[in-house]
């Protein structure tokens, strides 16, 4: 793609904008999990629209393979070399905005309410929403200062991420927390077959540490405990204590055991002496698009935040994707970093330990995910049960009923099983039977919740979805419907699975555009009381109700609807 430049303003990335930059060598957009997400690049001096170069303005780029619509860059930097006659510059996604927007003090419950107080209680206009799939009303979210918008998503103790968990999407103006950005994808990298280089990075220093010693200071005292050390010390062959300092976590003088017990929390959230953990560098040759290398293309489409196996000398281990760097001016990748997710935006350790906070969640779950445990816990036994075999008049058994009480008169929850199928009821033995499934093939439920649902036809009185994808052959081509947050998005392939045109359909309370996705340029706007096309085709009558018109519309007696109408008229 070529990057699209908008000024400082833009917020809605429609049209062209100020410009294209084509004079851009080949470069890359690098985004870590949870973490930074920015562009540098180089460019000629006297190159097209470089004028447009200057911060504050920003760029629309391509910034993955699922990305349908471009990611805005606001530039904050841009460097001149007098030598070379080139300009270096640096941006980072739109959503670094949200650093300069402050929100005020609030305490909420649960992850639905804390995100959208973020917004609620901004003190400046915010022009971000927020967007989340983790299952969580149980935990509660303060906040005591007055924070940026950034800063309460993560990186400072108490943050949503600290108290939630979860992985970011950075999509547009649409801040998204994923219980799971990414999947677990069953592909297997591996040397010699799906790689061509291999770095293995060892970033964990808490692992040195084998010790930890916490002490509070006021400007009357000073107090602290003894030194904690890690279960296994005498492994290490150097033993390096680390100083918490603990001054801000309590207003009055705490004694020995609390710090200790700081020391002990703080040795647990940094890993101390947990052995070092990798970061493996995977990079790319061009070698997709041939036969011998078809594994190749599934590990292309290995994105942010999934999990994929890795074999490589003593390797065999899952992993998952934390940093990936996209050549958008190729639309290629370039490389994935492979490790283990930071829990916060800042790149610091956190300096607090949290073992105070017992209702901070370890790791966030989605809808599914509960719903998957809450069919285990159940299904296991956990919550008891009964059988009863009912006979029919030769004594022979016809039924089985699992229920929640010993007698058949006074259970409530029952599991009714014969040979026609099963039916399930909450009302006790005799019904009504609200969910089965019976040996016809008929599945009978008020809530089905799926992972994946597969079928050629769903029919229903309403649909409620966050996003709904529809793909169908049409006249030898693909066309792929997808129903999004930010539009409906339409995209044709050929046989070969390639791009030949891609729409987006957006509506507001101005009215719809569509859009040429591959351009950004509105084909059809209607909005207000104007509508805008590429090309408009009345096939008989183009009616106009307005008696307010100017003297190039002429009244005339309508056969077809006997009635005076007013229209256009030119001469053939």
């Amino acid at each position: 793609m070529i990057p699209i430049i908008y000024s400082s303003e833009e917020n809605d990335y429609l049209s062209e904008g100020l410009g294209r930059i084509t004079d851009t060598i080949s470069e890359s957009v690098r985004e870590k999990l949870n973490g930074s997400y920015e562009i540098s690049f180089t460019y000629p001096e006297s190159g097209h629209n470089a004028e447009l170069l200057i911060e504050n303005n920003q760029m629309l780029v391509k910034a993955s393979d699922k990305d349908l619509t471009g990611q805005p860059f606001r530039i904050y930097r841009v460097t001149e070399d007098a030598k070379t006659k080139k300009l270096r510059v640096y941006a980072r996604h739109k959503t670094y905005d949200a650093t300069g927007i402050p929100v005020a003090p609030f305490s909420t419950v649960g992850v639905v309410p804390a995100l959208t107080g973020l917004v609620a209680n901004s003190l400046e206009d915010n022009p971000f929403t927020v967007w989340t799939d983790i299952e969580n009303s149980e935990t509660s979210y303060s906040q005591r200062l007055p924070l940026s918008f950034r800063q309460c998503l993560g990186g400072v103790e108490g943050s949503i991420l600290d108290r939630f968990g979860g992985e970011y999407e950075w999509d547009v103006n649409t801040i998204k927390l994923h219980a799971h950005r990414g999947n677990d994808t069953g592909i297997t990298i591996q040397y010699k077959k799906n790689l061509t280089a291999f770095e293995i990075d060892r970033s964990n220093e808490s692992a040195a540490y084998t010790g930890c010693l916490a002490y509070w200071q006021s400007d009357q005292s000073v107090v602290f405990g003894s030194v904690q050390k890690i279960e296994n010390p005498e492994d290490f062959p150097i033993q390096k204590i680390f100083i918490l300092d603990c001054s801000s976590d309590a207003d009055e003088e705490p004694d020995a055991d609390w710090l200790n017990a700081r020391a002990q929390a703080y040795m647990t959230a940094n890993n101390f002496g947990v052995p070092y953990k990798d970061n493996l560098k995977v990079s790319f040759a061009p070698l997709w698009k041939t036969t011998q290398y078809a594994d190749k293309a599934a590990l292309e489409r290995v994105d942010l935040g999934d999990w994929v196996d890795v074999v490589y000398k003593s390797y065999d281990l899952k992993m998952q994707v934390i940093e990936r760097e996209y050549d958008y001016i190729n639309e290629v990748p370039v490389s994935i970093t492979l490790g283990n997710k930071k829990a916060s935006l800042s790149s610091k350790v956190a300096d607090i330990a949290k073992e105070a906070q017992g209702d901070v969640v370890t790791e966030a779950k989605s809808m599914m995910e509960q719903a998957l445990e809450h069919a285990a816990e159940v299904i296991s036994g956990g919550t008891g049960g009964y059988i009863y075999i009912s006979r029919n008049a030769a004594g022979q058994p016809n039924e089985i009923y699992i229920m929640d009480q010993p007698d058949t008169g006074t259970a409530i929850n029952v599991l009714r099983i014969n040979y026609m199928g099963m039916a399930f009821s909450q009302s006790g033995i005799n019904g009504p039977y609200t969910t089965a499934w019976t040996i016809d093939s008929n599945f009978v439920a008020d809530f089905i919740t799926a992972g994946t649902l597969n079928g050629n036809l769903i029919e229903a009185g309403s649909i409620k979805t966050d996003a709904l994808e529809v793909s169908r052959f049409i006249n030898d081509s693909i066309l792929h419907f997808a129903f999004e947050n930010d539009g409906l998005h339409i995209v044709v392939k050929n046989e070969q699975n390639q791009i030949i045109g891609a729409y987006q359909t957006v509506v507001s309370d101005k009215g719809l555009r569509v859009i040429e996705t591959s351009t950004s340029t509105p084909v059809l706007i209607a909005e207000e009381d104007t509508v805008t096309a590429t090309n408009l085709t009345a096939d008989q009558y183009l009616r106009v109700r307005s008696k307010d018109v100017s003297s190039r519309f002429q009244q005339f007696y309508s056969s077809v609807h006997q009635e005076y109408e007013f229209g256009i008229f030119w001469e053939v």
